[in-house]
């Protein structure tokens, strides 16, 4: 009984990466200008990258919603391939995260992980995807930088659901989870999201050091 709940784990968790690595911002942009969106901009393969390189907010505002259906889709495919356990969703959700920030495509590069992201939690613990939307605002509100703010708003965040009641929690998601999961899976996500901006917080560090 473990090994095959284990085995859905491991199948959902790289279904859920081959769906997340499709490189979306990378194929519009060159297909739209020939550009390889790796050495253009911040180098991000995602949707604000996407629009700063080529120009359009039509390109940002697809590799947007795609990205969200990465997330989204790979939850569904697990739940509907293999079973509608938690953990068996969440592993598909993680594995499209993942996948996303380190596509197999694209050596291993990607994009930070933020729109496929709200894609799983939209269907997993919707309620995150609000609360980290409120701390993001209220932080650049005073740090003006939006990579600080992600990472301020991802690490607030788990804290803030786990003060959420558990009768509540459960009335006001699409299914029926324990609190203790959705924080769960809320702290890897946030996990992920603030490894995803090291680089830009070094340089971040790096800047502020060289004011005199």
């Amino acid at each position: 009984m473990i090994g095959s709940e284990l085995l859905n784990y491991i199948i959902s968790l790289l279904l859920g990466y081959l769906l997340g690595s499709f490189p979306t911002a990378y194929i519009l942009v060159e297909q739209k200008d020939q550009i390889d969106i790796r050495q253009a901009g911040s180098g991000n393969i995602g949707a604000r990258n996407a629009m700063e390189v080529s120009g359009s907010k039509l390109v940002g505002l697809i590799v947007l919603i795609v990205d969200v259906i990465k997330g989204s889709g790979a939850v569904i495919l697990s739940s509907q391939l293999l079973n509608n356990d938690f953990w068996v969703m969440a592993c598909g959700g993680i594995g499209a995260v993942l996948g996303h920030n380190y596509s197999i495509w694209m050596r291993f590069k990607g994009g930070r992980g933020l729109a496929t992201t709200a894609g799983v939690m939209i269907l997993l613990g919707w309620i995150y995807i609000l609360i980290w939307l409120i701390l993001y605002f209220i932080a650049q509100q005073f740090s003006k930088h939006i990579h600080l703010s992600s990472v301020v708003a991802s690490i607030l965040g788990p804290f803030v659901v786990f003060l959420i009641p558990e009768p509540i929690m459960k009335s006001i998601l699409f299914f029926s989870h324990r609190s203790s999961d959705v924080i769960m899976i809320c702290v890897i996500f946030s996990f992920i999201i603030v490894l995803s901006h090291i680089e830009p917080m070094k340089e971040l560090i790096y800047s502020k050091k060289k004011i005199p």
